[in-house]
């Protein structure tokens, strides 16, 4: 609960010495080394696998070096928030240690044992939210202060990238249909199927096939001059999927039997709509921000580091 409220990272701010050794049962030593010195700070192995592991439990598997990159440049972030005056004060960390213990109604010693199921001990924590507020008080005022998307750039990001707004590609179909009788037995079925293959000769022969549906199709779909409206490749019964696959607009299918009837079909128009820009401004606008914020953000931490000392030594 209170990992998500804090950096993913426990970071221990004092410096520690080169050769710090720990005993094992086998009488072998482990040698705590530095693995990166920033300015006057140091990161040693042991921070850098205490940070790998926590991190291993909210997003999962961590590469070292990456990880490492990461805590060189929370370590600049800091340095430059004292030099300017922006870290967080003792008074302004305790009021949100207090804020956040109120919104999740505990006290202190329910606070402390929270924190302790987590791995934590209060002075860790307060070191993890110190480094976040400090964090986002610098993002705050260095990258996303004078972040703007107008209305003209997102419209010609639109306009230029309207294919990755592209839906899925629709037939327009019209039909004529000869609806077979419950159980025809195969002589109603012939005969049905040549009134539909003398349709279809008409039809290629030029007559209008509009005024053909009307004299010759079955039900509602007469009534509608045949019109099956747009749909999108793959929404048709499969017999007429199959059939416009074949055509291209303007062309007319010959007889083929679905499962009541006989189908004869014209292809009117294939078409691949696009969603239209009110419907993507907003999405649009956001990932321009997002890409404007990890620009700016890239280049502040460059900034940073060529005015830093940095040996990364892993």
């Amino acid at each position: 609960m209170f990992k998500n409220a804090v950096l993913s990272s426990i970071t221990i701010l004092a410096i520690l010495l080169a050769f710090s050794l720990q005993g094992t049962a086998s009488g072998s030593v482990v040698v705590d080394r530095v693995v990166a010195i920033v300015n006057d700070e140091i990161i040693t192995m042991s921070d850098l696998q205490r940070e790998v592991a926590t991190n291993k439990k909210t997003e999962g598997k961590q590469d070292e070096r990456a990880v490492l990159e990461d805590m060189i440049d929370r370590k600049l972030q800091m340095a430059s928030a004292k030099r300017v005056g922006m870290d967080v004060t003792d008074k302004e960390l305790a009021e949100a240690v207090a804020d956040i213990m109120k919104r999740n109604t505990m006290d202190a010693k329910q606070f402390d044992a929270a924190l302790a199921k987590e791995g934590l001990t209060l002075d860790q924590y307060k070191a993890e939210l110190r480094e976040q507020m400090t964090l986002s008080r610098m993002f705050n005022k260095y990258v996303r202060t004078g972040i703007a998307v107008d209305e003209a750039e997102a419209q010609a990001f639109y306009k230029k990238n309207i294919k990755n707004y592209a839906l899925p590609e629709e037939i327009h179909v019209r039909q004529l249909f000869l609806s077979l009788p419950k159980k025809a037995k195969p002589d109603q079925i012939a005969a049905i199927k040549a009134k539909a293959q003398a349709a279809y000769e008409r039809a290629k022969k030029g007559e209008d096939f509009i005024r053909l549906v009307r004299e010759e199709s079955d039900g509602v779909t007469a009534s509608q001059d045949g019109d099956l409206g747009f749909m999108q490749r793959g929404e048709a019964i499969p017999e007429i999927e199959k059939a416009a696959q074949a055509l291209k607009p303007g062309e007319i299918s010959s007889p083929f039997q679905a499962a009541d009837g006989f189908n004869i079909i014209r292809l009117e128009e294939v078409r691949t709509p696009v969603r239209p820009y009110e419907k993507v401004k907003d999405e649009i606008m956001n990932a321009l921000y997002q890409e404007k914020m990890e620009n700016t953000y890239r280049g502040w931490l460059q900034t940073l580091r060529s005015e830093a000392h940095i040996e990364n030594k892993l």
